[in-house]
């Protein structure tokens, strides 16, 4: 879908409503408040709203507080999603509060979007919604102030794990660049993004790890967080974000998988490959999940033992194929 049509409907909306995932990460986030941001310069009245608490670790993002709870959400005319590649993926209590009348787009970048919106611009080969919004912005020739610029650059690099992702393009580094440009304090946004965790999250990185578990030869790392652990350590949101990255590291490593235990009982699977041979996202879609080839989760019933037994042997099928 073209950037005019959706240009079009911005333009001709009175108040727009702006959702992103549960559990928003920092492309969530951060496209979020970017794109509200850019449409207040331009004279819309904006809500963002989250079923989930911005992470800590994100809320030295300007404006982070604005994001309110769906008993909070106010009229509204339009609605964009972002970075949400399901209806399911922004929790039920927002929709119950969202105009069914309203018109609804759709902007993400996940390949197993399901077109859920009246309006849907999908672009799986970006690396994150952050760099969609800038795209858009860029078309309409919405101006991008200093403190949307610091929102999807955060988005874009926390999607790219720190631009080092192989989604991450030329056109990604020369957006990077420009919102630089555009005021972005890029010491200050990686110090507070990689070199500000609280003690907890050091914590519950050493009882992962001590975890740890190496099958297939190697070629599959996984470490599993059981609510009990969770709860004794006082985990928040983002607390665990980069613990799967670490143990992707390791160079023998093609799949990484970090299964976390929720409050409902579900498990919340995260995956990494390193291979565009072994596509997680192929994995998860078989338990009902998605995402991207080299990316991607799912929410498993529980107990944890058996979800993790069961993805792991499907990650085993998967690489037996392939080495």
């Amino acid at each position: 879908m073209s950037f005019q049509s959706i240009i079009g409907k911005i333009l001709d909306a009175e108040a727009i409503l702006i959702l992103c995932h549960d559990r928003p990460d920092g492309d969530a986030i951060g496209s979020a408040l970017g794109l509200g941001l850019i449409l207040e310069g331009i004279g819309k009245s904006i809500q963002v709203v989250n079923h989930d608490a911005v992470p800590d670790s994100l809320r030295f993002l300007p404006e982070s507080s604005r994001i309110d709870p769906p008993e909070m959400i106010r009229g509204h005319d339009l609605v964009v999603a972002l970075d949400s590649a399901g209806r399911d993926r922004i929790n039920a209590r927002v929709w119950e509060q969202v105009d069914s009348a309203a018109f609804l787009i759709n902007i993400d970048h996940h390949i197993s979007n399901t077109d859920y919106g009246d309006l849907n611009h999908v672009s799986s080969d970006s690396p994150a919604t952050g760099q969609i919004i800038y795209l858009l912005a860029q078309e309409a020739g919405w101006p991008v102030s200093q403190e949307a610029a610091t929102h999807l650059y955060a988005a874009l690099s926390t999607d790219t794990g720190s631009f080092r992702y192989p989604s991450t393009s030329s056109l990604t580094m020369r957006i990077a660049g420009e919102l630089i440009d555009a005021g972005v304090d890029v010491g200050k946004v990686n110090q507070q993004l990689y070199e500000s965790y609280p003690i907890r999250r050091v914590e519950v990185l050493s009882l992962l790890l001590q975890d740890l578990s190496l099958d297939f030869e190697g070629r599959c790392a996984s470490v599993r967080l059981p609510l009990g652990a969770s709860t004794r350590l006082g985990l928040g949101p983002g607390d665990t974000e980069g613990v799967i990255d670490i143990i992707r590291g390791i160079d023998s490593v093609i799949v990484a998988v970090f299964f976390e235990e929720l409050s409902d009982g579900r498990i919340r699977v995260s995956s990494r490959s390193k291979s565009t041979e072994v596509s997680v996202g192929d994995i998860c879609a078989h338990f009902g999940g998605g995402g991207h080839t080299l990316a991607a989760g799912a929410r498993l019933p529980g107990p944890l033992q058996e979800a993790s037994e069961g993805f792991l042997c499907q990650v085993r099928h998967v690489l037996t194929q392939v080495f």
